[in-house]
């Protein structure tokens, strides 16, 4: 009711602004008559009712948003919708007389401080989660990679709103153990237990060794008790977005489309693609050369690494680097590879001998990537998408993990944004998979403005 109440008071103050900017500093748009501000007060509590409406259809006040990415763009949707129907209103009612400058300026100005006060709540809300108000103790089951992953990320960013208070996983050899600062108290049988003991009000089921019969127990247990349920989504989960009911001559069947990144789709993101990074090689040519300039002053060898890596369809092409190893790091990589750190065919290791002191600097910001524009004008790649792996890498790859290769890969992804070289390669191609079935430019332009933090902060970079 705050935030109704709040976005009440915005638009109506966003409306006199407009009114005052429109009337008072674009003079030399002054109409013969400049209507007074009684005339547009006398009307506002109509506005103000179509614009709460709006975004009460939209979701603003229903739904949960997970980040405050997605709640700006609900907001400025619904800013803009709520205009559009306005100018409408202005179009065939004639006697509802409001300037539609105003109207423009409204939605701005409205658009500004709507915006501007749902990060300040955003930054508050963070504040009082870092001192331990309003957090949610929340109780992981499955203490495997992705649930020591999410153990890791609530104890590094205590600003999301999580306690992480237990693990419960039925391996026996894990009981008693402490990942991240998290124990693993027992079996997952004492769900019901430690909801009740240690007031836990989310359950993440955090693995995918749990059959349907035991999720669905959880899920009860959860429900009795009032507490939230979540589960890290399998494969046929994030096919879901595709699924159809059917029907063969009265026998019931489940229909899966194709995926959403093919055709007019496809064209659009290449669009999109060719624009973008025309636009980027122009702001960012001043670092390329800087960088072209350090590379060759600082270590033997080319600027670029030239690496043939595997694209759209499983074609291969050569993708560019700055040089962040030594000239001959390729040769040295047989005496390196049982040394990786991950188990995937992904070849990982943090401190690689191989790496130039520049080199590493790149790659913790991930400078030695930024000539792959390239390859997004070339088509060989896109802004956004799975990255492009290595062909050593694809021959390892099942089935199910080769449709990462239906897309161009990407420069950036949403693997990248969501935890990088922490991230189990399984896990990886599940949010690989995930973008693929939900793409839309949104979720593009979404990932984009995530990388930059995610870059800056060099998460999971090495």
């Amino acid at each position: 009711m705050f935030k109704v109440i709040l976005d009440a008071i915005i638009i109506i103050v966003s409306f006199i602004l407009a009114y005052f900017f429109r009337f008072k500093v674009l003079l030399f748009l002054t109409p013969g008559s400049i209507p007074i501000l009684e005339q547009y007060l006398s009307v506002l509590v109509f506005i103000v009712l179509i614009w709460l409406a709006v975004f009460k259809l939209i979701g603003l006040y229903d739904r949960k948003f997970s980040n405050l990415i997605d709640e700006l763009a609900s907001l400025f949707w619904g800013v803009t919708l709520s205009t559009l129907i306005l100018l409408g209103l202005l179009f065939l009612y004639r006697e509802f007389w409001v300037s539609r400058l105003v109207v423009v300026n409204a939605w701005f100005i409205s658009g500004l401080l709507l915006g501007s006060a749902r990060l300040i709540a955003f930054q508050v809300k963070r504040l009082l989660y870092a001192r331990g108000i309003g957090v949610k103790n929340t109780l992981i089951l499955g203490a495997g990679e992705m649930g020591c992953l999410l153990a890791l990320k609530i104890s590094q960013d205590k600003g999301i709103g999580y306690n992480a208070v237990a693990f419960l996983d039925d391996d026996q050899a894990k009981r008693g153990k402490v990942y991240h600062g998290v124990c693993v108290l027992g079996p997952v049988s004492l769900v019901k237990d430690v909801i009740r003991t240690h007031k836990i009000q989310e359950v993440i089921i955090a693995s995918q060794k749990f059959g349907a019969t035991n999720i669905l127990d959880i899920i009860t247990e959860c429900e009795k008790f009032g507490v939230e349920f979540k589960i890290v989504p399998g494969i046929l989960e994030l096919i879901a977005s595709r699924v159809d009911a059917d029907e063969l001559a009265g026998v019931p069947l489940v229909t899966i489309s194709e995926i959403r990144l093919k055709g007019f789709n496809a064209a659009l993101k290449r669009t999109a693609d060719i624009i973008l990074s025309a636009i980027g090689i122009v702001i960012i040519s001043p670092i390329l050369v800087l960088f072209a300039l350090l590379v060759k002053l600082t270590s033997a060898g080319p600027i670029f690494f030239v690496q043939e890596r595997v694209g759209l369809e499983g074609e291969a092409f050569s993708m560019y680097k700055f040089r962040s190893m030594i000239f001959d790091a390729e040769a040295k990589f047989p005496d390196l590879a049982p040394l990786s750190e991950v188990d995937s065919p992904h070849f990982k290791i943090k401190d690689d001998p191989r790496i130039t002191a520049l080199g590493r600097f790149m790659r913790r910001f991930s400078i030695d990537e930024l000539p792959q524009i390239f390859n997004v004008l070339l088509g060989e790649m896109s802004l956004v998408g799975p990255r492009p792996p290595l062909p050593r890498e694809v021959s390892k790859y099942s089935v199910w993990q080769k449709k990462r290769l239906r897309v161009r890969p990407g420069i950036t992804g949403l693997g990248q944004v969501s935890g990088r070289a922490f991230l189990p390669f399984d896990d990886l191609v599940r949010l690989d998979i995930y973008y693929i079935e939900n793409w839309s430019l949104w979720l593009d332009f979404k990932i984009l403005l995530r990388t930059v933090p995610a870059v800056i902060l060099g998460s999971g970079a090495y």
